[in-house]
């Protein structure tokens, strides 16, 4: 459950919407008085004028709430490491209206039609704003060979699917990605496996999905869709780096390493043990694709995010999570090797 508003990516790139309130972990939307209706519509109104071209495209994120990414930028220009993309994310718009309760009915916001649709116009300019941004960043970084990647995250997208048509769902995802202006990939944390073969369908340089939890969710894909995506050149960010430490000790162990009796260190994968992960789903598809190519024009990735890494405790969390984030590099390193490319084919 998320700690403090600053946290919730259901608030976090959606807040700007008029009665959207953040409450106990959860987040509605209170349309309950005529005030706030009238700024819900005068909002709509907005949106509508920025969809014609009327108004500027993209509506920007309080910094509070995008902290991380000014943060970014400040490292990145001090200690000029040698990058060649920066990644960023944005909550897509169906895991929002989905998670969405509407007051004071307590329904679903992905059920209310001109609700949802908020929603949906409102992810498109917010994906608008950052994908600029975290562009400016690349380019000023990385220079103009620098990939720049938005990733919109779709938790939520499995259980989407089991009440509305897949064609729909495609849809709205679509109007995200043609707002976004560089590269774009579509996260699924969960149940990846029933939702591959959408995904693929969609036009998007990388699908992400937890390799870890769903190592077969290749082998899975339709043929001739996964062999499609490989041939136009687009890849897949496998979340193969563990992201929380559940994911790496069971719970006696957990709650010794909370008591600082272990020592989690030894206990992260190894980047041969990253890399391996990566391997054996590639290889399981080598007689239906190029897996050279796909691995050419793929990510390692966490799992997900890294905000419950915090043992033994927070600060100790951090330094593990950048040895995690090492070692990932290192099993990247791997791979290239393995499958013949370089930093610079990749690109």
């Amino acid at each position: 459950m998320p700690q403090s508003v600053n946290d919730s990516m259901i608030y976090q790139f959606h807040n700007m919407i008029p009665g959207l309130v953040f409450r106990d972990g959860n987040v509605f939307l209170d349309l309950s008085t005529i005030e706030r209706v009238k700024g819900f519509q005068a909002f709509k109104g907005e949106l509508k004028l920025r969809s014609m071209h009327l108004l500027a495209s993209g509506i920007s994120v309080r910094r509070e709430f995008i902290e991380g990414l000014y943060v970014l930028k400040q490292e990145l220009e001090a200690a000029k490491p040698n990058v060649w993309g920066v990644k960023g994310e944005v909550t897509g718009p169906l895991t929002e209206a989905y998670s969405i309760t509407m007051l004071p009915k307590r329904d679903k916001a992905i059920h209310e039609d001109d609700v949802f649709d908020v929603v949906l116009k409102t992810t498109c300019e917010v994906a608008s704003w950052i994908s600029s941004k975290i562009t400016e960043i690349t380019r000023k970084v990385a220079g103009k060979k620098g990939l720049p990647i938005l990733f919109v995250d779709e938790p939520l997208l499995p259980l989407v699917l089991r009440e509305y048509d897949a064609e729909r769902v495609k849809e709205v995802l679509e109007q995200v990605f043609r707002k976004v202006k560089c590269r774009k990939g579509l996260h699924v944390c969960d149940e990846p496996v029933s939702v591959i073969d959408v995904m693929l369908e969609l036009e998007v340089d990388y699908f992400s999905f937890d390799l870890i939890r769903y190592p077969k969710t290749l082998e899975i894909a339709d043929k001739e869709l996964l062999k499609l995506h490989v041939e136009e050149g687009r890849g897949v960010a496998f979340g193969a780096t563990p992201n929380t430490p559940e994911s790496i000790m069971d719970n006696e162990t957990l709650y010794r390493a909370y008591k600082g009796e272990v020592n989690v260190e030894e206990l992260l994968p190894t980047p041969q043990k990253i890399a391996n992960a990566v391997i054996g789903s590639l290889e399981a598809i080598r007689e239906r694709i190029n897996v050279e190519e796909l691995a050419m024009n793929s990510l390692i990735t966490p799992q997900c995010g890294f905000r419950s890494f915090t043992v033994p405790n927070p600060e100790e969390g951090e330094k593990l999570t950048k040895m995690l984030l090492e070692r990932q590099e290192k099993a990247a390193e791997i791979i290239r090797e393995k499958y013949g490319f370089s930093k610079i084919d990749e690109q």
